[in-house]
């Protein structure tokens, strides 16, 4: 549990000095929103993609797809059940808050918890609950987002660089394909963009959005409510139905379900049209309060998952 804190309390300290420098590069008119677009489309068609290909290219084990299909399936299932509960709780024209509440922070987030808790092993589990969230975030988070069907398409699905880079991945895994020292370099230094380029384009927003009304914004701690509590209990429900598999794995789907707003919440917003001021409140919102929530679920997980 100590490991679990200090993980979280580092990445989230980190996380707030890169958006801070967004913040003061924002101010001083050093970029401005047009440079913080296309900082952001670096990430969504470059950075984050390369990150997915590399996680997935090891070597091919039987166990491994065993496991993985199970965190496929329980994603799936998790995501289901949590898009039925935003539309109780949200009108259609919420779609930004309806977003942020199905798709988390899971890179950014959890994967340095997993590495201090669990281990380095299971970084591949959360690289299969991420590319799960990749491929629904591309379709239906587009859609909520945009309000806009035709922004969804079988086309632009297959064709987006991160579709491509799930693909890619998991031939690479089934055939235990590894690469070559100099795409591996080149794909970690691509890859090593999307954490600094992310923060520092949404420090940018930040110093586009009104803080005080998202600090009083009852909608606000809505959707951190159920993203950081209510998710996270259904999660450990589906998960008590499954005693049999691996605590661990059981565990890296839970700390992906756990994490605060996905930063694309407001990254894709302003792609797409919508509300991207309101998205960056709640990431900043949710990833403060996530200090205290994501100790408290890991704490509640150990008692009834094992």
């Amino acid at each position: 549990m100590g490991g679990a804190v200090s993980a979280l309390v580092n990445q989230i300290v980190i996380m707030f000095i890169l958006m801070a420098i967004g913040f003061a590069l924002y101010k001083a008119k050093i970029i401005d929103r047009a440079g913080a677009s296309q900082m952001a489309s670096a990430v969504i068609y470059i950075a984050y993609p390369c990150i997915t290909l590399k996680t997935l290219m090891v070597d091919f084990d039987f166990d491994k797809i065993v496991d993985a299909l199970f965190c496929t399936g329980v994603t799936i299932a998790i995501l289901t059940i949590t898009a039925l509960i935003t539309k109780t709780f949200f009108k259609k024209e919420d779609g930004v808050a309806r977003y942020a509440v199905i798709f988390s922070n899971s890179g950014f987030i959890g994967v340095p918890i997993i590495m201090g808790v669990l281990g380095s092993d299971y970084i591949f589990y959360m690289s299969i609950t991420s590319a799960v969230m990749t491929a629904i975030i591309w379709t239906y988070g587009v859609w909520l987002v945009s309000s806009d069907r035709s922004q969804v398409s079988l086309k632009k699905c297959v064709a987006n660089p991160n579709m491509i880079m799930i693909a890619a991945g998991f031939v690479c895994f089934v055939c235990s394909i590894h690469p070559p020292a100099l795409m591996a370099s080149v794909l970690d230094d691509l890859g090593a963009l999307n954490t600094g380029l992310v923060m520092i384009v949404l420090g940018a927003y930040l110093a586009q959005s009104d803080l005080r009304a998202i600090a009083t914004s009852r909608k606000a701690y809505l959707v951190s409510l159920l993203r950081l509590i209510i998710v996270p209990a259904v999660t450990i429900f589906v998960l008590a139905l499954f005693p049999f598999v691996d605590l661990n794995v059981r565990l890296t789907v839970l700390i992906a379900m756990a994490s605060p707003v996905a930063s694309f919440a407001a990254i894709l917003s302003d792609k797409y049209g919508g509300n991207y001021k309101f998205g960056i409140g709640l990431v900043a919102l949710s990833t403060l309060l996530s200090l205290i929530s994501m100790p408290l679920v890991l704490q509640m997980a150990s008692m009834l998952l094992t």
